[in-house]
């Protein structure tokens, strides 16, 4: 039965492998040129948009503030996309069965095919290992020299660079038999989104992060999410599934915000690509002012029972004692009165932490009604 369950799981991963490679060319191109870093190389016109692949994993969930409407979490971006020309067949020598250096395999000038032709008449020295590796020329600093998407987090007021120590900015990776380029990269950034209370202290929230390029408009960039977190099917139950099997996949288990050890709990992770329009922009000839823009949306619940204990149990407590005020003798009103007012006396000197305790908002809560 184990095996059974893993047979669908390995299938279910290959399904959304496949449909990610069907968002590029089916076959690489040795003969591409490359996309160049003012995108001189790829022709919208003819082609359409650069195609970006995105895949989110989210580490952790750090700091949830409610007044300054902020969040900090630790999140991992996978960003996949096609540049046949900057990258060539990986080969070997086959002697010694040992990868050949750029200085032992090609001579100034030369390039795979020349070494392909060579090799086929000097009783083939070297071998196709399958893999693909960056051009001799885009080696050194392939961040300068090649394009990238110039991914930026819209709505993020700190931190919003990537940690570069813990980031892999640029690589080959086979996807479904089709060589991508690959950048990984770790954030750790503060963002602002809008909350709501309405439903305080029972109230859930998304928290968007944006991503967007400050460089490349919607007519040259299109960002699309991969299929593995992407919902399908019009069956509610169907989405539900789906739904959870994204919150596994897309959420490390030992994330505090994850597991419900924290104020906020996340119940849910779902993502959107949307088009946003720059007015300012739309004054330029040719330029319609819109960018792509990728959205991971993170629905979190709060945790009501620390506010429950904390400010409603307690409040409960001396209601119950004033109600308890009145069982005592008619004749005894100052006892009574003693009694309510120390009461009263309590419940000032409990208001100023139960006031700090809740969201400084302008709008009336369930709290507040309560």
């Amino acid at each position: 039965m184990a095996d059974r369950r893993s047979f669908f799981v390995v299938k279910d991963l290959n399904s959304s492998m496949a449909y990610d490679v069907g968002n590029f060319p089916e076959a690489y191109d040795i003969t591409a040129p490359p996309v160049g870093t003012d995108m001189a190389g790829h022709d919208t016109f003819l082609l359409g948009p650069k195609v970006v692949l995105l895949d989110s994993f989210i580490v952790d969930l750090l700091n949830v503030d409610t007044s300054a409407q902020t969040f900090k979490l630790k999140l991992i971006l996978n960003l996949d996309w096609v540049d046949d020309g900057t990258i060539e067949p990986e080969t070997k020598a086959k002697r010694n069965l040992r990868k050949t250096s750029r200085a032992e395999s090609f001579m100034d000038g030369e390039s795979s095919l020349d070494l392909n032709r060579a090799s086929s008449g000097s009783h083939m020295d070297y071998y196709k290992t399958g893999k693909y590796i960056p051009r001799r020329q885009y080696i050194e600093d392939p961040l300068s020299t090649t394009w990238n998407p110039e991914v930026v987090l819209v709505n993020a007021i700190a931190d919003g660079d990537p940690i570069e120590a813990a980031s892999k900015m640029h690589s080959v990776q086979m996807l479904q038999g089709r060589p991508v380029i690959s950048r990984k990269v770790l954030y750790q950034p503060e963002c602002r989104c809008e909350f709501t209370y309405a439903n305080f202290p029972f109230d859930e929230t998304d928290l968007v992060i944006k991503f967007s390029s400050n460089k490349w408009s919607a007519e040259q960039l299109s960002f699309v999410w991969s299929d593995r977190l992407v919902n399908f099917g019009k069956n509610a139950s169907l989405r539900k599934t789906r739904s959870k099997s994204m919150l596994k996949q897309g959420v490390d288990v030992n994330a505090i915000g994850g597991l419900g050890q924290s104020e906020f709990e996340i119940i849910q992770v779902r993502v959107e690509t949307v088009e946003k329009d720059v007015n300012s922009m739309q004054r330029y000839d040719n330029t319609e002012g819109a960018f792509s823009e990728a959205h991971l949306i993170i629905r979190v619940r709060r945790d009501p029972y620390s506010y429950l204990l904390r400010v409603g149990f307690v409040s409960e407590l001396l209601m119950v004692l004033e109600v308890m005020s009145f069982l005592t003798d008619r004749g005894e009103l100052s006892d009574r009165f003693s009694i309510s007012g120390t009461i009263f006396l309590a419940m000032v000197s409990l208001y100023g932490p139960m006031a700090d305790a809740l969201p400084k908002v302008s709008v009336v809560t369930r709290v507040d009604k309560w």
